[in-house]
């Protein structure tokens, strides 16, 4: 009975033994990790959302930190998959992330290639990305954009593709998207109450151009078109009387809004000047309201990089209402929301 008693203390200490270095195995390495977390500059609470989240080895190994991951880390939305943008971006959100996985998917941009742009670019000097055709020198394209020069990127009437659908309220029509020589099915004259005469829209088009200057109207504001519909021919005609000129002046046929019937240039009735118009009530009207009735800003100023056309704050293009309310509320020029939520390659 004694010699059995001494074996079973040998085994109990053994086992022991074997417990402690197991331990040590883990305590140790996971003392080591917290203090290498500690000295990258993570607290506490995000220390323990690490080893939650299970992205200890991942920051380790690439020494992810920066105040705005340390404090993002801890939220129960925080996004694994992007770790590498919260260690280099300090503003996220839902549309960051879209754009990135768009940017991806589009144009081919490398997770590497992103990590760099979002890194030295704010959301409004990506968001052009989706508009040019992929860049090959990030780091040039960083400083051009950095210094508001990108104009060169947009390649207008390269590589362009076919308006898918020109019958639609949303057609998109740009430098990089043509109508071709379309034309609506159905015009209307635009009354003389609301344009100068003999000018045309197509007649879903009208209909919403009506009921914003009746409600305009009501504000003691005014508008009238001052131009509509531009068939393909017109424009044509127009670009080659420029000359050389033609494309500092105005967009080629099948390439400009006014074609698709859709768009109207107006000017204010307290100021009938188009340099002008910006410093009317009416404009500062449309600014708050055009959406509701389904009116965008077509070629807005500060977007002409993207666009291809200069600034033109009197020019609205009608796209529905729900669309119209949907890019207002996005910031982004038609050219960027586009290709952000509605192009599909397929």
């Amino acid at each position: 009975m004694k010699r059995k008693r001494v074996l079973n203390r040998f085994f109990v200490a053994g086992l022991a033994a074997v417990l402690l270095v197991l331990i040590s195995l883990y305590k140790i390495p996971h003392f080591i990790n917290v203090s290498k977390l500690e000295d990258l500059g993570y607290d506490d609470e995000a220390i323990a959302a690490i080893y939650a989240k299970h992205l200890q080895f991942n920051i380790l190994a690439n020494d992810y930190y920066s105040p705005y991951l340390n404090t993002e880390i801890k939220k129960d939305d925080f996004l694994k998959d992007y770790l590498h943008l919260y260690a280099v971006s300090d503003n996220l959100n839902e549309a960051a992330f879209r754009l990135y996985d768009r940017l991806k998917e589009l144009r081919a941009y490398s997770d590497e290639e992103l990590t760099k742009l979002y890194a030295a670019l704010d959301y409004d000097k990506l968001t052009p990305l989706l508009v040019y055709d992929k860049i090959e020198n990030i780091d040039q394209y960083i400083n051009d954009a950095l210094s508001g020069n990108t104009a060169s990127y947009l390649h207008p009437y390269e590589n362009v593709h076919e308006c898918p659908n020109p019958d639609a309220i949303e057609a998109f029509i740009s430098v990089k998207f043509s109508i071709g020589e379309y034309a609506p099915l159905k015009l209307v004259e635009i009354p003389s109450r609301f344009a100068a005469s003999g000018l045309y829209l197509e007649s879903r088009g009208l209909e919403a151009f009506t009921e914003l200057c009746q409600a305009m109207e009501e504000e003691d504001l005014g508008i009238y078109a001052v131009d509509a519909y531009r068939s393909y021919t017109d424009q044509q005609e127009l670009y080659e009387s420029y000359g050389e000129e033609g494309d500092q002046r105005t967009l080629r046929p099948g390439y400009f809004d006014n074609q698709s019937g859709l768009a109207v240039m107006i000017v204010s009735i307290e100021n009938e000047s188009l340099d002008d118009f910006k410093q009317s009530q009416a404009y500062s009207w449309l600014l708050d309201n055009a959406h509701n009735y389904g009116f965008i800003f077509r070629y807005p100023e500060g977007k002409e990089a993207v666009t291809g056309m200069f600034g033109m704050p009197y020019y609205l293009r009608y796209v529905g209402q729900d669309l119209a309310k949907a890019i207002h509320e996005s910031g982004l020029s038609f050219d960027e929301y586009y290709m952000f939520y509605l192009y599909d390659e397929a």
